[in-house]
């Protein structure tokens, strides 16, 4: 080892960062300057490296606190909400889903002819909606008497619309907040709603379609109340009765009929797949319109319901495969864009009906007519309706006055307790609804079918004449006003039976006056129904000759001749039997309710009077018989002032009609067309028997038929030269004829055919 001398020794220095030896010096800083650049140049991609990584770690703290910032405020948002929610929002509602009430369809129905009732008429308002019922426990057994909404329907909708809707408690938390999230993070490449059946029921329920955010609190609310308080397949019921279905249609029963003709309950896997793909959009899914659309969409749900388990994959394959049929006709729905005069009478009484029973106004009472979903049983007969609208829509019937003013009119025809069994209100074909009606409102000066109703039969009823009574036609002054006939002249003593046969203005004037104006009133107004007179009416003219102030309708004209038809009975005219709701009760009922307005005696009597207007030579109805060869019938004309009303009234033994005719303004009609309402009550009657056996007037036993001295108006002996038949109250039978000595004759129906002497009607003036 060499000797170690000091000199070699290097001395460092701490403040000038040197090292040195005596002779030499490093400087540390320099050389540590230049190591690092030596190092940066040697290596550039160690440089790169750094800096990405820096970069990186620069975008993650970033991306950190965005999402802790998100975070804050989403958790911010939804305190906020739920805040909002469950102390700021009421989530109670008042519909009760046991007991909705809701605008549904009222369903008008018929007798089929047989005993049973079909349906006729739909009508609605802006909802064409009819409830049925779904059990789910029935629909899921299938079980056969079972009628209301079937399980594969049911299931159709939950698939598609809601899969977990039996699970969750309104609201799909899951889906609510995706379709949230979505709005602002595309996480879907389509659009979804969160809302779930419950949610629908809601929005269908209260019609609340805000687009702000607070709307969709309310349902989110609004729908676990409903969850919290009704059953799950009560929920799906209201739900299934509520959607809309296109085309006007509500609830899938209406969309049943629509689309497809029938009722839910007969509805195949297919179709129910095609209503259940309806409600996402109903037009551009409608199964008429867009088929193909339908088409793809229901096969979408058919796989839902397969992979859900609701239907098994054979009915998949077979449902997927099956095409549809789709009738999509206004028509299977029963409603008419144009109601029949019948149909818009039978509103007019159920609402004044609703409105006398439960104090609704008259608006109030149209409303619920149209939104109550009744079922509402009609008496009219379908058939006769249609016919008697073909006969008022003939354009022979198309006759103007000298100001070039259409004719008017009307017929109503009953049956004998006081059913409605065809209405029609005016001449053409009817353009509109609820227009006016001439059978039901036009009130019109009667003529000489007020002397039946006014005169004539209460004078019998009270005994004061008969059948074949003595009275003069001779010219009367009653206080200045003196009555003339139709012929200009005065024929002097004349029987009960030829004063009514030839319509002689005198003769039921005097018996007017006989009974006092006051009481033949009464009768009118008390025991028949009438109600369209007034005061101005108590009086000779309006009462004995028909020129009344105020008028009757063609309604109320038949409701009282339909006494002499069915034994003294007054029925008040009705257009329906019962109206119930849709749970079945019955909120109106109205059971025919006979009135004793004469005895069947006196009825009898006036039955056979009014036949010589039709079978007599002198009958002013002559022409009537005709129409009805095969049976009797008793009948009156009526022709007022200027010959600016005429009517016919009269009965078959099955039916009683009542016809008039004339313009709206007060003008004479035409002579030409005089018997204008003989022809339409004709054509419509003869129409309504069509096929009916022939049939006989029933006689009440408190009534006699025997012969008659034309001349006396007593009981016909063998001496006595003209004879006729008549029919006389067993109270009030007159005696035996004195004029002309002889046998007293008897009864016709007890004499030998060839024994029996020929009535003359001819010669009995």
């Amino acid at each position: 080892m060499g000797n170690f001398d000091g000199k070699d020794l290097y001395s460092f220095d701490n403040s000038s960062n040197k090292i040195e030896n005596g002779e030499t010096s490093f400087d540390l800083n320099s050389f540590s300057s230049r190591a690092n650049q030596e190092l940066q140049t040697e290596n550039p991609q160690q440089k790169e490296k750094d800096k990405k990584q820096n970069r990186k770690q620069r975008t993650i703290k970033i991306l950190l606190t965005v999402f802790l910032v998100g975070l804050i405020t989403f958790s911010l948002v939804v305190g906020a909400f739920m805040f909002y929610a469950f102390t700021m929002v009421d989530p109670t509602m008042d519909e009760d889903l046991n007991n909705l009430e809701l605008n549904f369809t009222t369903t008008i129905y018929v007798d089929d002819g047989k005993g049973d009732y079909k349906e006729y008429r739909r009508i609605h308002g802006e909802f064409n909606r009819i409830w049925v019922d779904y059990d789910k426990e029935a629909a899921e057994k299938e079980e056969p008497d079972y009628e209301g909404i079937p399980h594969n329907l049911a299931m159709a909708f939950v698939a598609i619309e809601d899969k977990g809707f039996f699970d969750h408690n309104g609201v799909d938390w899951k889906r609510t907040i995706g379709a949230f999230i979505n709005e602002f993070v595309p996480i879907s490449s389509s659009r979804f709603g969160g809302s779930t059946i419950t949610q629908q029921l809601v929005k269908n329920l209260t019609d609340d379609r805000s687009q702000k955010a607070s709307r969709k609190v309310r349902e989110i609310m609004r729908a676990r109340f409903l969850e919290d308080n009704f059953s799950k397949p009560t929920i799906l019921e209201c739900y299934l009765n509520t959607i809309p279905m296109g085309n006007g249609t509500y609830g899938v029963e209406v969309a049943a009929n629509y689309y497809f003709g029938k009722t839910v309950k007969d509805l195949t896997i297919a179709e129910c797949a095609s209503l259940a793909s309806i409600t996402k959009a109903p037009s551009y899914y409608s199964p008429d319109k867009n088929p193909e659309n339908n088409k793809t969409r229901r096969n979408t749900v058919l796989y839902e319901m397969m992979d859900q388990g609701y239907i098994s994959k054979e009915e998949y394959e077979e449902a997927k495969n099956t095409e549809l049929e789709v009738t999509a006709d206004q028509e299977v729905l029963n409603q008419n864009e144009v109601n029949s005069y019948f149909v818009d009478a039978l509103i007019e009484q159920v609402s004044t009906d609703l409105c006398e029973k439960y104090g609704y106004d008259k608006a109030h009472a149209d409303q619920m007519f149209y939104n109550g979903g009744y079922n509402i049983y009609a008496t009219v007969d379908t058939k006769m309706q249609e016919a008697a609208e073909k006969v008022f829509a003939d354009e022979a019937y198309k006759i103007e006055s000298k100001k070039g003013d259409l004719l008017k009119a009307g017929i109503t025809v009953l049956d004998y307790e006081g059913r409605v069994k065809a209405i029609v209100g005016d001449l053409g074909t009817k353009d509109k609804n609820r227009g006016y009606n001439n059978a039901t409102s036009a009130v019109r000066q009667p003529g000489s079918t007020m002397k039946p109703i006014a005169a004539y039969a209460p004078a019998i009823e009270n005994d004061l004449i008969h059948f074949s009574s003595i009275i003069n036609d001779t010219k009367t002054n009653y206080n200045g006003w003196t009555p003339v006939n139709w012929y200009g002249s005065y024929l002097g003593n004349v029987t009960t039976q030829y004063a009514l046969e030839r319509s002689i203005n005198a003769v039921p004037v005097y018996l007017v006056n006989k009974m006092g104006p006051k009481n033949s009133y009464d009768f009118l107004t008390q025991k028949l129904g009438i109600t369209t007179l007034n005061a101005e009416d108590v009086n000779l003219s309006p009462l004995g000759m028909g020129g009344t102030n105020g008028g009757l309708t063609t309604l109320q004209s038949a409701a009282a001749f339909a006494v002499f038809g069915n034994g003294g009975l007054y029925y008040e005219p009705t257009f329906y039997s019962k109206v119930t709701n849709q749970d079945g009760k019955v909120i109106l009922e109205r059971t025919p309710t006979p009135k004793m307005a004469i005895s069947a005696d006196t009825a009898t009597v006036m039955n056979h009077l009014l036949r010589t207007v039709v079978y007599g030579d002198q009958g002013t109805g002559r022409g009537a018989a005709g129409y009805i060869p095969n049976m009797k019938i008793y009948a009156k004309t009526g022709t007022s002032n200027d010959q600016n009303d005429l009517w016919f009234v009269g009965g078959s033994p099955y039916y009683v009609a009542s016809c008039w005719s004339g313009f709206e303004t007060m003008q004479p009609i035409p002579s030409s067309y005089s018997s204008i309402s003989l022809k339409l009550w004709g054509n419509v009657m003869s129409k309504a028997h069509e096929g009916l056996k022939a049939k006989e007037f029933k006689d009440s036993s408190y009534a006699i038929e025997r012969f008659y001295c034309t001349e006396t108006g007593n009981l016909a002996t063998d001496s006595c030269p003209n004879k006729a038949i008549g029919w006389y109250r067993k109270s009030n039978v007159p005696e035996h004829c004195t004029a002309h000595p002889g046998n007293p004759l008897g009864n016709p129906a007890d004499m030998p055919a060839e024994e029996t002497p020929q009535a003359d009607t001819s010669s009995a003036q």
